[in-house]
């Protein structure tokens, strides 16, 4: 076989190999069980103080969502005109899957993202910590009231892999989240695996330029709204506490002390 031919037949075999990789499950006669996913946050990280040029102090922080079920979370979304629909495809454990539409919001992720995100899929607040080291409730500062940029959401794809429940290789790519002129696309998070924004990217802050010094708690949820169909509930919130103090000239500084329940 000639270089030529040996180079088509190899740039196929790849073409063929990346089109199974983003197949998705076949919609429709679900036999077995359903294999849920279970989406569970990771305790905050990375956390990184910068005062700006007006004047403000801003805490930046990792965002991580780690797929601990048993099932593939896969979401789907498709365009009509200017009119988003999501479903989330929950695939069983003989064959065929189904589709659960839910009232998702998409959004595009420009300043860097480049891709499609589902909106509002973490959210995260601020509570005073009390002498006791116990949270302050009537007390919160969150991405409403507190956060510059407005985090657009979630490009599911299996970043890192944490467990050893799920497949060894990533299945879902960043790429599947489609471009800004796409009709459609996929994303989704494998078992065991983890999805992660890290601090640099815009969206990922809370003003704190207001907070006395002192300790702190972050919470996290994830799927605040319960549009998602998971296997459990009952870990989708953990935190992380922080002491606040001034570093120099009027900066900052967070440091971590303690976190929440991990996967």
């Amino acid at each position: 076989m000639s270089k030529k031919h040996t180079s088509v037949l190899a740039a196929l075999l790849l073409f063929v190999t990346s089109a199974c990789q983003s197949d998705l499950p076949s919609v429709g006669n679900p036999r077995g069980e359903p294999l849920l996913p279970d989406l569970m946050p990771a305790p905050p990280t990375d956390f990184s103080t910068s005062l700006e040029e007006d004047g403000r102090n801003v805490l930046r922080f990792s965002s991580i969502l780690v797929n601990v079920g048993q099932g593939n979370f896969i979401l789907r979304g498709t365009r009509s005109f200017d009119q988003w629909t999501a479903e989330q495809l929950v695939e069983h454990t003989e064959s065929g899957a189904v589709a659960i539409q839910m009232p998702a919001s998409v959004v595009w992720g420009g300043d860097g993202h480049e891709h499609w995100h589902i909106g509002a899929v973490a959210h995260y607040w601020i509570i005073p910590l009390g002498p006791n080291g116990e949270p302050v409730d009537d007390q919160m500062i969150d991405e409403t009231g507190g956060m510059t940029d407005s985090k657009v959401g979630f490009c599911f794809y299996d970043h890192t892999r944490l467990l050893e429940n799920g497949p060894a290789e990533p299945i879902f790519q960043s790429s599947s989240c489609g471009g800004q002129d796409d009709r459609e696309f996929f994303m989704g998070l494998s078992p065991g695996w983890s999805d992660k924004y890290l601090w640099e990217l815009p969206g990922q802050q809370i003003d704190i330029t207001d907070l006395p010094m002192g300790k702190y708690r972050m919470w996290t949820e994830a799927d605040p709204n319960s549009w998602f169909t998971e296997a459990t509930r009952d870990n989708n919130v953990t935190w992380a506490d922080f002491e606040l103090s001034e570093f120099s000239g009027g900066r900052k500084t967070a440091l971590i002390y303690a976190t929440g329940p991990e996967s």
